[in-house]
């Protein structure tokens, strides 16, 4: 038995048939089958039934390609720790973003990246929170950067990296534009511009302002989108307000940013973290990068201490 028939094996498992997982692997399918078939005649019985279309595996093969994805697994950790003993950080990481956050987030921290870990290759992918969930596991993507915490069976390792407080963004035709500090009792939420739902940064605004879609949020042009400044280019220019996170709110201009106002009482904020696998190979990789966006960051936004959390509402 070596590491590549196991490979094989998991390929076949993933895709279902010996041509899917030949193409996957570019090998040839003749050369897929020979290697599964001494693999299974070592082993002493059938990973596969071959008789199912797509092909599936045997009970017992099951139980095997269950301890064999945690053998790959930790090859690849041993893989990326032969690297680390070189002390230098080097490889490539594909991480998910929020779409609330990664516009603003990553302008901060990406040349200070470059210039410290210049062999990180980081793909970012903005995505939705579930999305991002499902290609953690699913393998997909190393990490994700999403709002925590959330409700979930699988055990993810959280890395919390910053706290980002709520703010307001009021129309100057508003009557709350007055107001630098504003009571979210004082708020009509017929007036209140939001993401779509699902958004985890809506669910914590609904949270924040106790919002019943069905009773008090009826807008008089229904919008719907995951985009920030989207909505606050209604606020500008159809009137309202809508909530901004504390990054978002750095690229306002000078000339609107007396429309931003701060939410009264206790400061409120998102919790903003890393999320990987327990066991992720490139961990080493993803240590350097929160190192890196920490350091991006005011100190006040690493601090939890006094900060009120808000829930995001997020089951996975």
């Amino acid at each position: 038995m070596n590491l590549q028939q196991i490979e094989y094996a998991l390929l076949l498992q993933k895709h279902g048939s010996f041509s899917k997982a030949a193409k996957k692997g570019g090998l040839t399918q003749s050369a897929v089958s020979q290697q599964i078939t001494k693999l299974e005649n070592e082993l002493g019985f059938s990973v596969f039934d071959r008789r199912q279309k797509p092909i599936q595996p045997t009970p017992t093969g099951r139980r095997f390609l269950e301890r064999a994805q945690t053998v790959i697994l930790e090859v690849q950790q041993l893989r990326e720790f032969a690297l680390q003993l070189e002390e230098e950080a080097e490889g490539s990481l594909t991480v998910g973003i929020i779409p609330t956050l990664s516009p603003y987030l990553v302008p901060l921290f990406i040349n200070t990246l470059n210039e410290k870990f210049p062999k990180i290759k980081l793909t970012v992918r903005e995505m939705m929170t579930t999305d991002i969930l499902r290609g953690i596991v699913e393998r997909k993507l190393n990490a994700g950067i999403i709002s925590t915490p959330i409700n979930s069976g699988i055990q993810f390792t959280t890395t919390p990296l910053f706290y980002e407080k709520f703010f307001l963004y009021v129309s100057y035709k508003h009557g709350l534009f007055g107001q630098e500090n504003i009571d979210l009792n004082d708020i009509d939420t017929r007036d209140l511009w939001l993401l779509n739902e699902g958004n985890c940064f809506s669910d914590q605004v609904n949270n924040l302002c106790r919002i019943d879609h069905e009773k008090d949020f009826k807008p008089g042009l229904e919008y719907s989108s995951n985009s920030i400044d989207a909505l606050r280019r209604i606020v500008e220019y159809k009137g309202g307000l809508t909530f901004l996170p504390e990054l978002a709110t750095l690229n306002v201009s000078p000339s609107q940013e007396d429309m931003i106002k701060q939410v009264k009482g206790k400061t409120r904020v998102r919790e903003i973290s890393l999320l990987h696998t327990v066991g992720e190979p490139k961990v080493h990789l993803l240590e350097k990068l929160s190192e890196v966006i920490r350091e991006s960051l005011p100190q006040a936004m690493r601090e939890k201490t006094g900060k009120i959390m808000v829930e995001t509402n997020v089951r996975f």
